[in-house]
């Protein structure tokens, strides 16, 4: 009797374990299928304030459009001159999220959504990266980006909520920190920094729709 009990154990526990790495196998493919159909996205533009706040009581506020086409090419129509943070042009660009790039995993659900951490097979790449996946409408909902800058010990966090454009998930809203220059050396190198905040509102998109043919012409 207390043989078959322990086999009886066994071969639940076995059950459950199958039933979990299935369970995984089906939400890693959901989280696959997500993240590769941003990857779809071949072009878009869009319209976007930027707000930086560098100082106390100091703000700054640019208006610009923003010009996507794949894999790489980007291109800023201002009247300002425009201070982007590196970090936030990066996360604006969909192939940001090729998978290739990343060893992700799953890290729990919450409210609804199901939280991936992904994070870079390159060393050099100082950053984390968290999606919040909407699995039954298949869209991204939010991202949390966590960037190691060098001088800081802690790290400085970029917040994206995504809105559904057509089938795809863009940005519509940006936040985050930056290290804002305020002492630089005789050779121009940075010596002192402190911390300033952005925010980015994206609006009027037009995607997969071509890029002007001026704006190509004159960036060729």
């Amino acid at each position: 009797m207390y043989k078959k009990i322990i086999v009886l154990s066994f071969i639940i526990i076995l059950l459950f374990n199958i039933s979990i790495i299935a369970s995984t196998k089906i939400m890693d493919v959901k989280a696959k299928n997500i993240i590769n159909k941003q990857l779809e996205i071949k072009d878009f533009q869009t319209d976007i304030e930027l707000n930086i706040d560098a100082f106390p009581g100091q703000s700054s506020k640019f208006n610009f459009t923003y010009y996507y086409r794949e894999p790489d090419f980007v291109y800023l129509e201002t009247q300002d001159f425009v201070l982007l943070p590196r970090e936030a042009i990066k996360t604006l660009q969909p192939n940001f999220f090729f998978l290739e790039k990343y060893n992700h995993i799953h890290t729990k659900k919450k409210e609804g959504l199901y939280l991936v951490e992904l994070q870079p097979k390159e060393e050099k790449e100082k950053y984390r990266l968290i999606l919040w996946l909407d699995y039954e409408n298949m869209l991204i909902k939010h991202a949390e980006i966590y960037f190691k800058m060098e001088d800081f010990k802690e790290e400085f966090s970029v917040q994206i909520d995504y809105t559904q454009i057509d089938d795809y998930s863009l940005p519509a809203y940006v936040k985050g920190k930056l290290a804002v220059p305020t002492k630089f050396d005789m050779n121009g190198e940075i010596k002192e920094s402190q911390e300033g905040n952005f925010s980015l509102k994206l609006s009027n998109y037009k995607l997969n729709k071509g890029l002007p043919k001026q704006i190509i012409k004159g960036n060729l």
